[in-house]
């Protein structure tokens, strides 16, 4: 006769005090709050209007708001190299730039992001208060150096009431969205 086999019965499973329950969700908080609150503090998010671009086209956030400048009243159009600068004696492309001449600016970036037209303005008007347009008057492009200073300067958006919305300035016009068009009026004062 064979013996019989033990049968090992299961000890019940010891339970998990108080403290050792709150180790858990204490430690994801502090990481939690390392990660949201203490290391921003020290080693801050560039501001992605000084970012370059590692390269164009391949970014998964793109838009193409269309942005019109008047200059006394005629139409202008931007250059094709907004955006397009030297930092550190190599070219840099930003996340708000132009890739040909007309009105369309393209926007790109790792994610969404909100950009907004004073962001804008500050690159195409990076080195000091003047940019520089297109004019195709004559039928041939040609490039006009503008002095912001010597212009009074009216920013309006097309809002959701189907018209240009006018405001004061270019940091009150809405973040930018993938059809938006903006409207720039610049008149000598």
């Amino acid at each position: 006769m064979v013996p019989k086999r033990k049968i090992k019965e299961e000890k019940p499973r010891k339970r998990l005090g108080r403290k050792e329950m709150l180790i858990v969700p204490i430690a994801m908080g502090g990481a939690t709050l390392l990660a949201l609150v203490i290391i921003p503090l020290f080693a801050p998010p560039p501001n992605p209007t000084e970012v370059c671009l590692k390269a164009h086209n391949v970014e998964t956030f793109q838009i193409f708001p269309r942005i019109e400048f008047f200059i006394d009243g005629q139409a202008v159009l931007l250059p094709d190299n907004v955006g397009k600068h030297l930092k550190d004696g190599k070219e840099c492309l930003r996340p708000i730039h132009t890739d040909a001449v007309g009105n369309d600016v393209h926007i790109e970036y790792i994610r969404p992001i909100r950009l907004s037209m004073a962001d804008f303005m500050r690159i195409y008007a990076y080195e000091n208060n003047s940019i520089i347009v297109i004019n195709n008057s004559t039928g041939t492009n040609t490039e006009q150096v503008i002095n912001l200073d010597d212009y009074n300067i009216q920013y309006s958006y097309f809002s959701e009431k189907q018209e240009f919305t006018k405001v004061e300035s270019a940091a009150d016009v809405p973040p930018f969205t993938k059809e938006m068009a903006i409207r720039v009026e610049l008149t000598h004062k």
